[in-house]
């Protein structure tokens, strides 16, 4: 059976500036290894201060308690024209083709990673400190993501800042990106009701729908309740059972590209728990998936591992490896998914 490696960080802790190449290359090879093996990671020891993700989640949960007529006036516009916004149950269906995808049983607000004209990039009044908790959580994760897109470069036999020149807007957020920020909260299912047909039978699993995330990577942060399963390189299914003051890293599509189906973007999805206590509790999930620079075409990096497409093939379908532009792939997913 696949599991997840837990991957202790206190190797690469600090600043960029006061670490040596070494000390990401020793942690690059354990952090490759565990991801191409299964495509996920957990990291402990990561050094990111939690306060700011509780801070993320107490601003959150204030906006998700709101009545609906506040919470859609933030609401995301028209057609997935921005990735910056609330968006309701139902809203995004991230596996449309499933019989239950109209019953994907979340809320969450996205933030932009880029700065962009006031119209577009918006924050509750009625939240105070909304916005500066996420910046705030913004800043943590962006040192962390610079540091492991490092390792993984020199796991990947490229140059150190191979990948981090690529990603920009992490330390530049005049620079066009489809970075986001997202905050999720799953209701409880009785107060939920009222607002959507709760699935039963065979198709009462689902609160988000199986899918691979569309940027480079991702790093989620999930609260104790439970419910996230990953499907690993193999093809088995696996409960991603939280571990408290964990990261869990998730490679993403444009990893998998850069890294020649090296690091694969594999899929997860949120089931309702079969416990009556814990679906009378809320989850929440937070996380920070940078994509790269918006005009970046991103293509293969490395040879691409013949063995390693064709087992792709096998297990998901067909994978291309062709040449995309960052921008336009992660907004045709997202516009894909999007039903408003």
């Amino acid at each position: 059976m696949d599991k997840i490696n837990v991957l202790d960080c206190s190797g690469i802790l600090g600043s960029v500036e006061k670490l040596r190449k070494e000390d990401f290359a020793n942690f690059g090879e354990k952090l490759g290894t565990a991801l191409s093996k299964v495509g996920y990671a957990y990291l402990t020891n990561h050094g990111l201060d939690l306060g700011k993700v509780e801070r993320v989640y107490e601003v959150s949960k204030d906006f998700f308690d709101m009545p609906k007529e506040i919470k859609n006036k933030m609401r995301k516009p028209p057609g997935a024209a921005s990735f910056h916004g609330y968006a309701g149950p139902g809203d995004e269906l991230l596996n449309a083709t499933a019989p239950n995808a109209a019953n994907e049983l979340r809320q969450f607000y996205d933030v932009t990673g880029h700065i962009e004209s006031n119209d577009i990039c918006y924050f509750p009044s009625e939240v105070p400190g909304f916005k500066d908790a996420f910046d705030e959580f913004r800043q943590e994760s962006v040192n962390l993501s610079d540091k492991l897109l490092r390792c993984i470069s020199l796991y990947l036999g490229l140059k150190e800042d191979e990948l981090v020149k690529r990603h920009t807007h992490m330390k530049d957020r005049s620079v066009p990106t489809q970075t986001v920020i997202r905050s999720s909260m799953y209701s409880p299912l009785e107060t939920m009701k009222n607002d959507v047909r709760i699935p039963e039978g065979e198709e009462a699993d689902i609160r988000c729908g199986e899918h691979c995330d569309w940027h480079t990577i991702t790093l989620l942060f999930q609260d104790l309740v439970g419910g996230l399963d990953i499907r690993t390189v193999s093809g088995e299914w696996v409960a991603a059972t939280p571990i408290e003051n964990s990261i869990l890293l998730i490679t993403g599509d444009l990893m998998e590209i850069y890294s020649g189906g090296r690091l694969p973007a594999t899929p997860h999805r949120v089931r309702i728990v079969d416990d009556t206590k814990l679906d009378k509790k809320p989850r929440q999930s937070l996380l920070y998936a940078p994509s790269p620079d918006g005009n970046e075409e991103v293509a293969p990096l490395v040879p691409i591992l013949e063995e390693l497409t064709e087992k792709k093939r096998t297990i998901y379908g067909p994978q291309s490896y062709e040449r995309v532009n960052a921008h336009e792939w992660v907004h045709k997913r997202h516009a894909t998914a999007a039903s408003y």
